[in-house]
């Protein structure tokens, strides 16, 4: 098990700096979580409503579990509290949203677990591998909506200037992915996993150092297939910290 650990910890070296120490106890029942939680989340995106509907009965068995570790661990914590129903109600609505056949109104209920554990995670200062790389999915997001469906006429140069505007800002937010310093162990990560996360980085830097240089070209057919392929690396970054189904 100890060698185990610090060939992780060598693999993470490479991808992200000097290993950290050990995660708090928060931190490691998030990553536990997420090994359910990304399969739910990303398989509701998808086209198979059976898979769906598994991951998120395995993702709701991994929440009652971290619930029972984690509810009672901040007394007097009013957020903290709200969390907790905001996540619960959430669960509920995915659930009768997946039993509708309702997939994609079933991904935004996910979405929004998402993003309540990382602000209680961001407002007790705790830094957790994921939350970077939800930072960046916002700013990518806003990148692939400014010129979605807008084709090669429709992106002009106001959309190019906020374009690079916005470029910058994902940048700054994926090299603080890529400098963070984080042991794959912590987070349950194998050697396959791992190696997917690298590969993902790579690409990304490629996808948007692409895009980038279509924004310098003024390029509009180029920007608007760019700004999308900026996406798929990153789905596979965020995949690697959950277990999907075989």
């Amino acid at each position: 098990m100890r060698l185990h650990r610090i060939a992780a910890t060598v693999l993470v070296c490479i991808v992200a700096g000097t290993a950290a120490a050990a995660l708090p106890p928060l931190l490691e029942d998030s990553a536990a979580l997420d090994r359910s939680y990304i399969p739910a989340l990303m398989l509701s995106n998808g086209k198979d409503p059976a898979k769906a509907v598994a991951a998120q009965e395995a993702y709701e068995k991994a929440w009652a579990a971290f619930a029972t570790r984690q509810r009672d661990a901040r007394p007097g914590n009013a957020g903290w509290a709200a969390m907790f129903a905001a996540i619960e109600k959430a669960n509920g609505d995915a659930r009768s949203a997946l039993a509708a056949g309702k997939m994609s109104a079933a991904h935004n209920a996910q979405e929004e677990v998402r993003h309540l554990l990382w602000h209680e995670r961001r407002a007790l200062g705790l830094a957790y591998q994921p939350d970077l790389l939800t930072d960046f999915h916002a700013t990518m997001e806003l990148i692939i909506a400014g010129v979605e469906g807008k084709g090669a006429a429709g992106v002009g140069a106001a959309e190019i200037a906020e374009s690079k505007r916005q470029l910058a800002e994902a940048r700054r937010l994926w090299e603080a992915v890529k400098s963070a310093r984080w042991d794959p162990a912590d987070y349950g990560l194998d050697a396959a996993r791992l190696d997917q996360y690298r590969a993902a980085l790579a690409a990304e830097d490629k996808a948007l150092d692409e895009l980038g240089a279509a924004l310098d070209a003024a390029d509009g057919a180029r920007i608007a297939k760019a700004a999308p392929a900026i996406k798929p690396p990153f789905a596979k970054a965020y995949a690697a910290f959950g277990v999907f189904p075989k």
